[in-house]
């Protein structure tokens, strides 16, 4: 029998510090890694192509979430952290452009590292709190990941002008290291695992059936692929769009946290919203807002790009909240690791082809029509989270 707990718990607080240790690391490097690339190389489309890498590992992803489905979530999420650190430890001698491949190589484990703990994340969390308490805690989760997104890019930013790159990867390290020890210290009863007789790969693909059956849940999950791409699209042109404004690639962490700041505020009040209008709305409502923070990138000014930036931040994080919490209440627990990770799989491969296209267009069109396709796609989610029926989803 699983434990049950509060949001007000002990317990609850110290998987929330593990899970904010885990953000540190990803807080520190999701841009410097990219930055670190194009410094060493001189290249831009390097830089937009190392954020088509963070994809790779979710070819794998499916394999992932049956494991989570399959073993203890807790001891999965440990032994992935310290995976995650050991694979990061080989950065900290990387010295010239010729070594360029292992920031590529280290990013495909890092990225992995996400992927190996989507599924274990929904199922503990299913297993400790009630459904009406879900959205609440994925709004922490949320606001906590925001909060860090904000401070830390300009705190790395400084140390990597000041010092370079080497004392962001420790720091990353720590992070993952802290959050596995935290992980391997809590105890609590997890739901049994369910006996499954059905053949290999029709366990391994049970996520995306979910996915397909469930209402609203399919429909939301096509919105958040069409989200996903229009993020794919600003991504792969993001140190295009600095350079066209004259602003250093070093800028892109500092400038990029301005999406904390909306993320923060929708972190905050997205429980409120879905109690007040349901899931499905708040979805189509972040949607609609992401439209008005992408269109920036198609002007010159940098003071504006930081504006819309944050605008996004608070529909990408209003619809990812709204998403995740249908996804965990309409999901039974024996399925949580494998409909985690089948949606990360769809959410990341058109983003893998997507941002690898848009990097490898830049020496052909210019940074505002990849923009543009990228407002296009966000556009055809708002279309279609605004025709997506109020939750009907629960517990199975």
């Amino acid at each position: 029998m699983a434990t049950r707990t509060g949001l007000r718990t002990p317990l609850f607080a110290w998987i929330v510090a593990g899970w904010a240790l885990a953000n540190v690391a990803d807080s520190l490097l999701a841009v410097i890694l990219a930055v670190w690339v194009v410094e060493l190389t001189g290249e831009a489309a390097l830089g937009g192509l190392l954020f088509a890498v963070f994809g790779v590992p979710a070819l794998f992803s499916p394999l992932l979430g049956r494991l989570a489905d399959r073993v203890s979530r807790r001891r999965m999420l440990w032994v992935t952290y310290v995976i995650g650190a050991a694979g990061l430890a080989p950065l900290l001698l990387v010295r010239d452009a010729s070594q360029a491949w292992w920031i590529f190589a280290a990013t495909v484990l890092y990225a992995g590292v996400s992927y190996g703990t989507a599924g274990c994340r929904g199922g503990i969390l299913r297993d400790l709190l009630a459904d009406e308490d879900l959205g609440s805690a994925n709004s922490i989760l949320q606001t906590i990941d925001q909060v860090l997104r904000l401070g830390l890019p300009f705190a790395a930013a400084g140390v990597y002008l000041w010092t370079g790159p080497l004392p962001i990867v420790a720091a990353a390290i720590a992070g993952f290291a802290g959050a596995a020890i935290v992980f391997a210290s809590l105890r609590f009863a997890e739901s049994p695992v369910e006996d499954d007789d059905d053949p290999f790969w029709r366990s391994v693909t049970a996520g995306f059936r979910h996915v397909a059956r469930t209402r609203p849940l399919n429909r939301m999950t096509v919105v958040l692929v069409l989200l996903s791409s229009t993020a794919a699209f600003t991504s792969s042109v993001g140190f295009a769009v600095l350079e066209r404004m004259g602003v250093e690639p070093a800028w892109m962490g500092p400038i990029e946290a301005m999406s904390g700041l909306g993320g923060l505020l929708a972190g905050v009040s997205a429980a409120w919203l879905m109690r007040r209008i349901g899931r499905p709305r708040v979805l189509a409502a972040g949607a609609g807002i992401m439209v008005v923070g992408v269109a920036p990138m198609l002007g010159d000014g940098v003071w504006l790009l930081a504006a819309g930036l944050a605008v996004l931040g608070f529909g990408v994080t209003a619809a990812v909240i709204a998403y995740v919490t249908e996804s965990h209440v309409s999901t039974p627990s024996r399925l949580q690791g494998r409909v985690g990770t089948s949606v990360n799989m769809l959410l990341q491969l058109p983003s893998v082809v997507i941002t690898a296209a848009g990097a490898a267009a830049l020496g052909v069109v210019d940074a505002r029509v990849i923009v543009g396709c990228g407002i296009a796609m966000c556009v055809a989610a708002t279309v279609v989270a605004a025709s997506t029926p109020q939750d009907v989803g629960g517990r199975d």
